[in-house]
């Protein structure tokens, strides 16, 4: 049987990285696959990418890390870009560079950040006017039709889901080590909620056809990680690290 942890979207959360780090050792667990969006954010976005450095994994760009290259060569920026760009070193932003966009692994895992085509786009769910909804089988079942892997990774949205398609395939996110909520703007405004703030990861065993699946809560101290944002400047960012969820001043239903 072989098992691996799949992680995503750490947004510069050092704390919530080790308590995952830490549980994955704690399982034995040595294959490591990351969906990207390693540093964005208004935390500690050089530590985790020392800690990366340290660690072997497999890893893709997500879409925030495509937008800090943007920022450094073409002079795109988007709130709190400043921050990041201050804090990362050069070698961490040489190792951004090298990083694919999409990766197979092992036959068995196609892995994407967002979906197969698009870093900034949702696999799973679909933004409406009347809220998010996860699509039907049917639909994504054409969306993914080119795809011969079994299992598909995404990641994004910062939700942890496992949905099995009736064709068999299975499509996996893992949620967000280290943002557990966010708000979303776009043609409808829109909040990602995990609706609660521990680190989240998955632990995926395959032994032949047999595929185990277990999504991962790892307990860590957001209180503190909450209090770095808002000294960062980002009070949004606090709230969402303690609550996992919007806070009542940011709801709009």
């Amino acid at each position: 049987m072989s098992s691996y942890a799949i992680i995503s979207d750490i947004h510069g959360n050092s704390l919530a990285l080790q308590a995952v780090l830490d549980d994955i050792k704690s399982r034995g667990i040595t294959k490591i696959i990351n969906l990207g969006d390693h540093f964005f954010g208004a935390l500690e976005p050089e530590t985790v990418a020392a800690m990366l450095r340290e660690i072997s994994m497999l890893s893709i760009s997500g879409n925030t890390d495509r937008e800090i290259l943007q920022a450094i060569d073409d002079g795109f920026n988007k709130p709190g870009m400043e921050y990041v760009l201050d804090e990362l070193s050069e070698i961490s932003i040489a190792w951004l560079r090298g990083l694919p966009k999409t990766l197979t692994v092992d036959d068995l895992f196609f892995v994407c950040h967002g979906t197969p085509d698009s870093d900034d786009a949702y696999l799973l769910e679909q933004v409406t006017e009347h809220g998010v909804f996860v699509y039907k089988d049917e639909y994504l079942i054409k969306k993914t039709s080119h795809i011969s892997e079994r299992i598909i990774l995404c990641g994004h949205s910062h939700v942890n889901r496992v949905i099995y398609l009736s064709n068999g395939k299975i499509i996996l996110n893992p949620g967000s080590v280290g943002l557990p909520a966010y708000l979303g703007s776009g043609e409808y405004s829109f909040s990602m909620e995990s609706n609660t703030p521990h680190a989240k990861y998955a632990v995926v065993h395959a032994d032949g056809k047999q595929i185990n699946i277990e999504q991962v809560l790892c307990a860590y101290d957001w209180q503190k990680a909450s209090e770095a944002a808002k000294k960062n400047g980002n009070e949004k960012w606090a709230d969402f690290l303690l609550l996992g969820r919007m806070p009542k001043a940011l709801r709009t239903v």
